[in-house]
């Protein structure tokens, strides 16, 4: 058993990775935490410094550990395994206990970079958050190739090709939607699923059938996009109303979050208080 000189240590330890993760807007992984972390304390020692992070991280940063939840899934009676699944979460992010008005005073400064990437990784949420939760492959790259993804997401031979002086051709810009997209998946905010019902097994945060050879000129017509692990855990529904009043130029109201609700497909309010 380790002392508690040991234990706070590792727990004061656990702090910093998971503040420099959340920075980085990245998720703690079990092997991660283990690796760095633990080195040394046997697998008995995983829970307890876990919890004492949590209680330094609540009490110092107003910010708690949650597990990522599990890859969607479609199709009926995988509710059950879902659940059983999630107690052994392999994965966590740091999510804030404050409330809005105290969040937005403390939230960590950002690059340039990283606000690019978390605005146009939550306006394409927003646009499947207002399509009750599903959009096919087509629709979202008709959606991203308008949107133009923000260069720091691509590869460096997709931002060649667009920042010619000889114009854009169909064709780099279908491949640069598609290098965006993969980005998303990549990152857990999008989650590819088939329309006709089950995911792919998830490898390195892709299903499997994302990871399947494509000639990228024959999408997948029964292929769909949800919202991935990473997006449910950082962007809650009534965030997200009120980030796509911001962006339409409207005032949040009560009016205005119903009205979200039904292309949500459920009520904004009632998920709130539960």
């Amino acid at each position: 058993m380790e002392s508690t000189a040991d234990l706070e240590r590792r727990a004061t330890d656990l702090v910093r990775y998971a503040l420099a993760c959340h920075a980085a807007g990245k998720a703690m992984r079990r092997e991660d935490i283990r690796t760095h972390v633990l080195s040394g304390a046997g697998s008995r020692g995983f829970k307890p410094v876990m919890d004492r992070a949590t209680s330094l991280l609540e009490q110092s940063f107003g910010l708690q550990i949650v597990p990522l939840p599990l890859h969607e899934r479609r199709g009926g009676g995988g509710e059950a395994k879902d659940a059983q699944q999630n107690k052994a979460a392999n994965k966590w992010v740091l999510q804030s206990t404050l409330p809005d008005s105290a969040r937005a005073r403390l939230e960590l400064e950002q690059s340039d970079d990283e606000k690019a990437t978390l605005g146009f990784a939550a306006t394409v949420l927003s646009l499947i958050f207002v399509n009750n939760m599903s959009i096919s492959n087509d629709q979202l790259v008709l959606y991203v190739r308008k949107l133009g993804p923000p260069a720091c997401i691509l590869p460096a031979s997709e931002t060649d090709g667009i920042s010619t002086s000889h114009g854009v051709t169909d064709a780099q810009l279908e491949s640069a939607a598609q290098a965006a997209i993969g980005f998303l998946v990549k990152q857990g905010y999008l989650d590819k699923v088939s329309a006709q019902g089950g995911a792919g097994r998830n490898v390195g945060g892709e299903t499997q059938a994302s990871q399947q050879p494509s000639d990228g000129n024959e999408p997948d017509p029964g292929q769909e996009y949800t919202w991935g692990p990473q997006a449910k855990v950082r962007f809650q529904q009534l965030d997200m109303a009120r980030f796509i009043a911001a962006v339409s130029g409207q005032e949040c109201t009560h009016d205005f979050i119903k009205a979200v609700s039904r292309a949500y497909g459920q009520s904004i309010a009632n998920a709130e208080a539960t």
